[in-house]
């Protein structure tokens, strides 16, 4: 999952858990001033009925005013009034209700009740001897409500002032951190394997500890470009020793030859056997030569346009003389469209015809090779198989390495030549592997993919 992803529902996990929070804390302290208030409301109503009591038993109505009247002290008292045992309202702080009867009153005693924006407490006034009376005050819910809002706004305030503490963070972290390694990212995926690394440029804001890390990957970068061109030097060394000892190797034995051929004729031997000898061994040097040029060739004369398809078909054009001489079939199957291309016409054939060359000295007298080619939007396939011997694993795993052969008289270029030429086209070239239902001898297929319109960049 991408770190903005995370970002994304780590700040909403957030808002959930902080609107939780909030709501969790208002209703906590909503229950706690109902609570309050409710409570606030049955104690003025028990202490008016205690205070009610001698003044109703002795009918002494004028203190029971003043008992009533005291409660309009509190801020939010609607009205406090008492009933006698009969229902008649005795005392009111509402002078116009005053004689009214309130019937089945009596029976709601000692509990608490809403009426429209009123908390109204009614408590029992216990007389001996006489029939109960009731005391009853009401207050307005409204300062309650005001104050639960109040509280409300403080709470949503809280909240909105830790989202945006946590916003603010976020946004500080995805600055100095998603933004430097998305850059950081964008140019090692950009960076060239061949080219000297460029160092990484990081956004002004990134923090400190990416900084670091962009610096150490820039000099590992720089470590391992030293450390490829260091093994890339020792490479060519070893292959140009290795190539100085092949090439006196391979001249040596035609120079023996030829000088025992010339002191044979010094001596007055005038055979035409010499003479064949000289030749011959001249025509196997300049063959062995030949290939060690074509595989040394540095460059190409650039692409042009072409078809992929009628190149396939001019190569073995050129090869069937060979498949001829050694009694090998030549069969094309091409793909039913044309195949546009920009590649080096003449590089592109000289890898056909290796393949060819290889393919026709690998299989027996009377069989057949066949070569074929597919495209798909993005890739241009030729496929090259004979009905050889087939190679063994060691011997696919090198068989692209200069100088490396299988054949008695071969100078291991060829492949080798034909990997050089695609690798500069951007494609690669590989065996594909034997299918186990093949009947033995399952022979050998040669694999050249090419990225559909290459180009070759001009040297």
């Amino acid at each position: 999952m991408p770190l903005r992803v995370k970002f994304a529902l780590f700040t909403f996990v957030l808002l959930i858990l902080v609107a939780a929070q909030a709501l969790v804390s208002f209703n906590r302290e909503r229950v706690t001033l109902v609570e309050a208030t409710e409570n606030r409301a049955m104690m003025l109503t028990k202490t008016l009925a205690e205070s009610a009591r001698e003044p109703l038993a002795s009918s002494r109505y004028s203190r029971l005013d003043y008992q009533a009247g005291s409660v309009l002290a509190e801020r939010d008292a609607a009205y406090a009034r008492i009933l006698d045992g009969q229902g008649r309202i005795v005392a009111d702080t509402r002078p116009g209700f005053i004689g009214w009867n309130i019937s089945g009153a009596l029976g709601n005693s000692s509990l608490l009740s809403v009426e429209e924006n009123l908390l109204i407490a009614r408590a029992d006034i216990s007389i001996p001897g006489r029939a109960n009376g009731m005391a009853e005050v009401a207050l307005r819910l409204e300062p309650l409500r005001e104050r639960l809002r109040q509280s409300l706004w403080v709470h949503m305030r809280f909240a909105i002032a830790e989202l945006l503490v946590c916003a603010v963070f976020l946004i500080l972290l995805s600055v100095q951190l998603l933004g430097p390694v998305r850059a950081m990212t964008h140019t090692l995926i950009e960076a060239s394997a061949t080219e000297t690394p460029v160092p990484i440029t990081l956004p002004r804001a990134s923090g400190p500890e990416i900084r670091s890390i962009a610096r150490a990957v820039d000099e590992l970068r720089v470590r391992v470009a030293e450390y490829q061109a260091e093994l890339l030097a020792e490479e060519r060394l070893a292959t140009i020793g290795k190539m100085a000892a092949e090439l006196a190797h391979e001249v040596r034995n035609p120079l023996e030859a030829i000088s025992g051929a010339a002191e044979l004729l010094s001596r007055g031997d005038t055979g035409g056997e010499c003479i064949d000898i000289i030749r011959e061994e001249i025509r196997s040097l300049d063959s062995y030569l030949s290939g060690i040029l074509e595989f040394a060739r540095v460059g190409t004369p650039g692409p042009e346009a072409a078809e992929l398809s009628e190149l396939a078909r001019e190569t073995a054009s050129l090869a069937l003389p060979m498949a001829r001489e050694a009694g090998i079939d030549i069969g094309l199957r091409l793909h039913e469209s044309p195949i546009p291309c920009m590649v080096d016409k003449s590089a592109i054939k000289r890898a056909l015809f290796n393949l060819f060359a290889n393919a026709i000295e690998a299989s027996p007298r009377g069989s057949s090779i066949s070569l074929e080619t597919t495209a798909t939007e993005n890739t241009m396939t030729i496929r090259v198989r004979d009905f050889g011997a087939g190679l063994g694993v060691e011997a696919r795993l090198r068989a692209f390495e200069p100088y490396f052969t299988t054949k008695p008289l071969g100078t291991g270029l060829g492949l080798a030549l034909v990997r050089r030429i695609v690798e500069a086209h951007g494609g690669h070239v590989y065996f594909e592997d034997r299918n186990e239902g093949d009947a033995p001898p399952a022979g050998t297929v040669v694999v050249v993919e090419l990225p559909s319109h290459v180009s070759v960049p001009h040297h």
